[in-house]
This record gives structure tokens, sequence and C-alpha cells, in this order.
């Protein structure tokens, strides 16, 4: 009986997840058309296309064929076969059959393993301890992202987010994959003589407890209070279950930037309960007036759509030579190797209450700033 041989041979490449790493196998597969081998089926699939098929063998190690239905009823269907045309006999089950093709397996290279991307920069330096500073491909929400990895600022793995990774609906696990550590971010500052300086924000000593809190495309989150605090320090914010937040998750609604119309943007508050936080460990504070309501936030906006900025407080720029934006600015330390000006953000400072209102174009000696997480 004759049958007919495909001239060119299938090369099937099959990933099989494992946590932390990819098991990979490749195969040379060779095809004749309109070939069945009945009588040593192992298992059966449903597979869209040959080489769909053939992937599910090289995935079982006792398969070393297939017979794949490429018309009639029931196409699509893939059988897995113990045995192959080459070691059986008509006698096993040969046929010809002109809605299936039988493929087997000629060659099998041994498995070998890749690491699966990483997911942060602290996932690069925890596997490797030697890792510098430097632009490293992290995956988020199954999509590669170019970031920059800051490894010997306190401790290293701080994550800086690119400006193109900041879009609602791109990737919506961002923040809450990139950020674990929720007492400290590090601030870049680009400076407009070309230099950068960093800052290392934490909460003041005695609100070292309480999380600093970083969304993305909102001011809203769950967020969980001690119990020791009291209504009274939940005064200016929302509060969506209408308690005091004690022993529970709370709804709540932040200060809203002034900028939000420009509709992608990262958001860090510090303390509601006082009146600052620590930048390089120095306190940056100010005389908070209670009458006015509460906001504590710095705004980190791409500006895709390169649109002008709030007018908000534009006719008084008492905040762009004095108070708390100005304060933290000054206890930058300069950075020895500079980061890509596409991690560079307009950035908003707003601390209610006489503390400031400002955006980074109106800053005198610097025009943005990176955030970097961890």
């Amino acid at each position: 009986m004759a049958v007919l041989l495909s001239i060119c041979a299938l090369i099937f490449i099959s990933q099989i997840t494992q946590p932390g790493d990819c098991s990979i196998e490749q195969a040379i597969i060779r095809k004749r058309k309109h070939t069945y081998l009945a009588n040593h089926v192992i298992q059966t699939k449903q597979a869209e296309t040959e080489s769909d098929c053939g992937r599910h063998c090289v995935r079982v190690g006792s398969c070393l064929s297939v017979n794949y239905k490429t018309s009639g009823i029931g196409k699509g269907l893939c059988e897995l076969n113990s045995e192959t045309l080459q070691d059986t006999s008509d006698a096993d089950g040969s046929v010809h059959n002109p809605e299936f093709n039988h493929l087997y397996i000629i060659k099998k290279k041994p498995l070998q393993k890749m690491s699966l991307p990483p997911i942060s920069c602290q996932d690069i330096l925890t596997k490797s301890a030697g890792a510098t500073n430097g632009l490293y491909n992290i995956s988020v929400d199954n999509k590669l992202v170019t970031v920059y990895c800051e490894m010997v600022l306190h401790g290293g793995g701080f994550t800086f987010i690119p400006k193109s990774a900041v879009k609602n609906g791109t990737l919506p696990n961002l923040v809450s994959q990139l950020f674990t550590n929720h007492s400290e971010v590090l601030l870049y500052i680009q400076k407009k003589d070309g230099s950068q300086t960093y800052t290392h924000i934490q909460q003041l000593k005695e609100q070292s407890e309480t999380p600093l809190v970083v969304l993305q495309n909102t001011n809203s989150a769950n967020y969980w209070f001690p119990s020791s605090l009291h209504c009274d320090y939940f005064y200016g914010i929302t509060i969506d279950d209408g308690g005091c937040g004690v022993n529970g998750e709370p709804g709540l609604t932040y200060g809203s930037p002034a900028n939000s119309f420009m509709g992608d943007y990262l958001y860090l508050s510090t303390s509601i309960y006082t009146d600052g936080f620590l930048s390089n460990n120095m306190e940056v504070k100010y005389n908070y007036h209670r009458t006015f309501s509460t906001g504590r936030l710095f705004a980190f906006f791409p500006n895709h759509r390169e649109q002008n900025p709030s007018t908000q407080h534009n006719h008084d720029l008492v905040y762009e030579t004095q108070g708390v934006a100005v304060d933290w600015r000054n206890t930058g330390m300069v950075l020895a190797e500079r980061i890509p000006g596409n991690f560079f953000y307009l950035t908003e400072v707003h601390y209610s209450g006489n503390g400031c209102y400002t955006s980074s174009d109106r800053w005198i000696e610097a025009n943005g700033t990176a955030i970097g997480l961890r």
C-alpha cells in the first residue's frame, strides 16, 4: 500500500510550566498523509491544528506518534499512540484513511530549564545578589515591561516604573505586584541642570507602623487602621462603611489630585494623621491647620495627552519657594548613576492645611519625579 510521505519534517517545542521555571522539550516530527494507526491509542485530545496535536504528544513521555483527523465528523480529534508505523506492521492496524494524517516523532531533544521572567527588581536581587543598577525586563500581567532597578540604595530591589506602563487597563496588577514593602518608597528628582537626586520616603517615627499608600489611577483603597486610633483621626476623608475603620478594612477615599483629569497616574499618600513624613531620615513637617480638608499626597502623571497642568493656586506661587515640596526636594542626595528620562513624571504635591500645593512644571530647580517601589 502506497503512502504519501511529507517532504518537510516538523519541529515542535513544548513548554511545561512549573513554579519558577519552564521545562522545554523540542522534538522533530515527520508526517504521513492519509494514514491511520489503530490499536495503539493511549490518550485522546482535541486540537485545532496538527501542530497542537504534535505538542500534546511531546508533552507525554510514552507518546511516540499521533493520528490527527483533518476532515469529516470529529475533525480535530488527536489520538496519542504508544507506537509508530515504523514499529508496527499492517496487521497491527495501519490503514489508509483520507481523513487522517499520521505524525510520528523521529527525534527528541533532552529537557532543558529556562527561568521565567522576574516579577520585580526585588525578585532579581533575591535570585542574583550581585545584580547591578540598570534596565531590566520584568513580567507584569503576562507582559514584559522594561523597568529601572535600583540595586544599592537602602538595600536595593526598588523597581522604577516607566511612564508607558501607567495606562488604564494595560497593567492592572502593576502596583500590587511591585509594592510589597509598605514602609518605604524611593523618589528620584530630575534637576534642570541635568543632575538627579534621590529621596527615601518613610512615615514620621510616631506613625512608623502606618503603611504608606500607593495606588494606580485612583485615590480610593481598602485600608486597615490600628484599633488604637479614634474617629477624630479620620477628619477629612470618606469612610464608605460609615464606621471609624477600627479593626476592619473600610474603603477610604483620599484627597483627589487636582490633575486627575489627565486620567492615568500613580498616587502616594503618607500618613493622614500627622503633618509630614521622613525624607532621607530628615523630618519634613509643617504647621497643620485642622480647619482645612485633609490631603497628604504625591501624584505622578505620565501625561500621555500632553495636557496643561491644573492652575490651582497659581495666583500665589508661595509654595515654589517654601513649604513641604521645597523642603522635601532640599533633602535630596545626588545620584551616582542617572536613569532615563522616560521614568520621570509630572508630579503634584499637595499637603493641605498650609503645607503646599504645587506641580513640577512650576518648580524652580527641577521638573519631574520618578517613583521606585519595593
